[in-house]
């Protein structure tokens, strides 16, 4: 048996922005995601010597349906690629055996920290992992750019999770942009209890017509982001009307906690506050530690967001 532990990091949308539907029905979006320190850990066991088994186990959270976790897909589209591939070089090591499809047994412990239906991408975060380990396990058979659409296969937030950091993410998210990095900045996170349902609220955003997006101007605040003069918070919001959610609005009217979440970090002091992806997580950005613990204290003994998760984090 052959085991690998890793950590799957959370990732936060820090303005998202719908720009249409793509002739493939998804959605073409521009959003910067931010790669924080909030993790679920999976140990993967590999055994060579069972062939094309699975399973996977969950620990921690009680709300995650480990059967639905995106690893399994994760692992099916690997195997998948992989055996296609072996059919078409043969110089790929053992590609006698990838090519009828025999594999081996594959166990997944996962760890659960990142709460689902949040948007903070946990499942696609474990299914990056799951690749990542593969990619590892069986030599490196496929080049970056090849292991990038195995990812956008997997899931639109997937390929983000193979860069990490700081990133501008176009189209369904497999064109992506590192950017200068953004780490270092305390944050609190508040997950109401409900979760909202991804496909509803594009559903939503789909019967109106979409913001205005300024291109010009978001090129122009882009490239000042990789400016280094500043601090990380202090690069971000300078271009603070820009950094608008459009998934937020319909969010808030399936969970108005959303709102009440974001009214009362801003009321503890934060800089900055908005809803990561679809929802229902909110963040807020702090100019300190001690500051963002101060807040941290009055938000858990807040009655207005009783029921809600509450995190201690920062960028990474």
């Amino acid at each position: 048996m052959d085991s690998y532990e890793i950590t799957a990091n959370a990732k936060l949308n820090l303005f998202l922005r719908v720009r249409g539907i793509l002739p493939n029905g998804y959605h073409s979006l521009y959003s910067i995601m931010q790669e924080i320190d909030l993790a679920d850990t999976l140990t993967i066991n590999i055994y060579p010597e069972l062939d094309n088994g699975f399973d996977i186990k969950c620990i921690g959270r009680n709300d995650i349906d480990p059967q639905k976790n995106l690893c399994r897909k994760a692992r099916d589209r690997f195997f998948s690629s992989l055996r296609k591939k072996a059919g078409a070089d043969p110089s790929v090591p053992d590609a006698k055996r990838w090519k009828k499809g025999i594999f081996p047994n594959i166990e997944i412990v996962l760890t659960k920290v990142i709460p689902s239906e949040s948007g903070m991408g946990g499942g696609s975060s474990d299914a990056a992992a799951t690749l990542m380990v593969l990619q590892e396990h069986f030599g490196n058979p496929f080049t970056d750019k090849e292991l990038n659409q195995l990812a956008v296969n997997v899931g639109a937030d997937v390929p983000f999770f193979l860069y990490g950091g700081t990133c501008l993410c176009q189209s369904v998210g497999e064109e992506i942009s590192q950017l200068e990095s953004l780490a270092g900045i305390p944050l609190l996170i508040v997950k109401p209890s409900k979760g909202v349902s991804t496909p509803e609220c594009f559903h939503a955003i789909d019967s109106k017509p979409l913001p205005e997006f300024d291109e010009d101007r978001y090129s122009a605040y882009i490239e000042n982001l990789n400016n280094t003069d500043k601090t990380p918070l202090e690069r971000f919001l300078e271009g603070k009307d820009l950094l608008t959610n459009d998934l937020e609005m319909p969010s808030l009217e399936m969970i108005p906690e959303i709102g009440k979440a974001m009214d009362l970090l801003i009321e503890t002091g934060a800089k900055f506050s908005r809803m990561t992806g679809s929802g229902s997580a909110v963040f807020a950005m702090y100019d300190s530690e001690e500051a963002r613990d101060a807040a941290y204290k009055t938000i858990k003994e807040s009655p207005a967001i009783s029921g809600c998760d509450v995190f201690v984090s920062k960028t990474i």
